[in-house]
């Protein structure tokens, strides 16, 4: 969620069509609940984007041009923030079978070598594991 929206632009300049379906669809694939959206566009909470989603409410051309650079800034967002760091040379196109999981220490996603790992490789990390398990298991 970004901290600050900053929104330009007049009402009148929405010629977006929008509908709930659409709205809704949008809010689930960001994984984005209805109150963090209303919030992030400037409404209280999550009665009126549910109100909106379910066609109880018109959606006003302030809000489709609220949304529609809502949109715009977390979608720049996403491309840029996707970041793949790996050791080996990877082809265009790959097929990732193992789920990511999280380091237990600095909590970056990793796709372990064994299912049971919860360490990545660093060495820090390595370290600061076992001296927990060590005090843990005394």
């Amino acid at each position: 969620m970004p901290a600050e929206l900053t929104f330009t632009g007049s009402a009148k300049k929405a010629d977006i069509m929008l509908n709930g379906t659409y709205l809704k669809k949008w809010r689930k694939a960001r994984h984005l609940s209805a109150r963090e959206l209303g919030i992030a566009l400037g409404y209280r909470g999550r009665e009126y984007i549910k109100k909106l989603e379910g066609g109880y409410f018109p959606i006003t051309p302030r809000f489709a041009a609220r949304f529609e650079t809502f949109k715009n800034q977390t979608q720049a967002r996403e491309y840029r923030e996707r970041k793949i760091e790996t050791q080996y040379p990877l082809p265009p196109r790959i097929k990732i079978l193992a789920r990511p999981k999280r380091c237990a220490i600095c909590r970056e996603w990793f796709i372990f070598r064994n299912a049971s790992d919860r360490v990545c490789t660093n060495r820090k990390c390595r370290r600061t594991y076992r001296a927990r398990h060590d005090q843990v298991k005394r």
